[in-house]
C-alpha cells in the first residue's frame, strides 16, 4: 500500500517547485494540486491548509540536507578533513536538491524563518554545531588559529558553498560558462576549493 506515501510525495514535489519559483504568497493550493495531478480535495486530505503543506515541504528539504551532512561527517576525527568534507557534503546535497537555496532564501527574506524555526534548530544542532566542535578541536590541538571565533568560521565555511549556488548566474558569467546550472564537475571543483580555502584560513601553518 504505497499509494498514500507516493501521492503525498507528488504533492510535496509540486509544492517544492512552485514555492521555489513563486514564493509562498503567490502560490495557490489549486496550482499545487494541478502540478501534482490531483484534485484540491485530495490535497486537503493530506494537508490541512497551504501553510501546513509549506511547513511539511520545508521540513522535507531541510531534513534531507541535514541527513546528508550528518552522514558525511560521521566518524571523521581530523579537524582539517572535517572542514573539507563538510564543504563537499554540502555541495553534493545541493546538487541533489537544487531548489534548496532558493527555498531557504525566500523563507529567510520573506518570512524571517517563522515557518522553519524547528528545522533550522535541527540544522544548527545536527550539522553546524558538529562543525563548530571540530574547529574547536583543531584550535585545542594547535592546528587551527586560536584567534578565530569557531562559530564565525563555521558560518564562513557554509557561506562559501551556499553563495556559489545562490549566485549561479553571476558565477557562470565570471567563469565563462553557458547560462543555466553550472556543470557538476565545476561545482565539485569549487567544493574542494572551498574546503581547502577554509582550512588554509584556519591553519596555523602557512604555505609559502
Amino acid at each position: 500500500m504505497n499509494e498514500p506515501t507516493s501521492t503525498r510525495d507528488l504533492i510535496l514535489d509540486a509544492a517544492e517547485a512552485l514555492f521555489a519559483q513563486q514564493g509562498f504568497s503567490a502560490t495557490s493550493i489549486k496550482e499545487i494540486a494541478a502540478g501534482a495531478d490531483v484534485n484540491s480535495a485530495l490535497l486537503y486530505y493530506y494537508f490541512a491548509d497551504k501553510e501546513t503543506l509549506y511547513k511539511a515541504m520545508l521540513a522535507r528539504v531541510i531534513e534531507s540536507m541535514v541527513a546528508s551532512l550528518s552522514s558525511r561527517m560521521a566518524g571523521i576525527a581530523d579537524p582539517s578533513e572535517a572542514v573539507r568534507q563538510f564543504a563537499v557534503a554540502q555541495t553534493e546535497s545541493l546538487l541533489q536538491n537544487p531548489l534548496f537555496p532558493r527555498l531557504i532564501l525566500r523563507e529567510l527574506l520573506d518570512h524571517e524563518a517563522k515557518h522553519a524555526h524547528e528545522q533550522i534548530a535541527g540544522v544548527v544542532g545536527r550539522a553546524l554545531l558538529p562543525l563548530v566542535h571540530m574547529i574547536e578541536l583543531g584550535q585545542r590541538s594547535g592546528a587551527f588559529r586560536a584567534d578565530v571565533d569557531p562559530r564565525f568560521a563555521a558560518i564562513s565555511t557554509v557561506g562559501q558553498v551556499m553563495y556559489f549556488f545562490v549566485a549561479n548566474p553571476a558565477v557562470a558569467v565570471l567563469l565563462g560558462t553557458a547560462p543555466g546550472p553550472l556543470p557538476p564537475e565545476t561545482v565539485r571543483r569549487f567544493a574542494r576549493h572551498a574546503g581547502d580555502f577554509a582550512v588554509h584560513a584556519l591553519s596555523t601553518r602557512r604555505s609559502p
